[in-house]
């Protein structure tokens, strides 16, 4: 485990997702594979997209300040964490 509780694979997600995001090209390219319908946590996705992006948009070093204002609306760094969906599928 890593701070705030998050597995080394999740924190893993983070930062490659965050260096991933910056590039606007490869946000749209994740944002059309995270909506595909083929896609099969594309439903969770959506309820889950303000934080995600809001997550990816964040800078690095800012995960303890984004842990205590997730904390203050009943969530957790952790938990938004684990849902950014995966890539995979011939589809992305």
């Amino acid at each position: 485990m890593t701070a705030n509780g998050i597995l080394y694979q999740d924190y893993a997600k983070l930062q490659y997702g965050r260096m991933l995001w910056k590039n606007a090209d490869m946000r749209e390219r994740l944002l059309r594979h995270w909506t595909d319908p083929r896609h099969p946590h594309a439903e969770r996705f959506r309820r889950w997209r303000p934080e995600v992006e809001a997550l990816l948009a964040s800078p690095k070093g800012s995960d303890e300040q984004l842990d205590r204002d997730l904390r203050a609306r009943g969530l957790s760094l952790r938990v938004v964490v684990r849902e950014i969906p995966s890539v995979f599928g011939d589809f992305f």
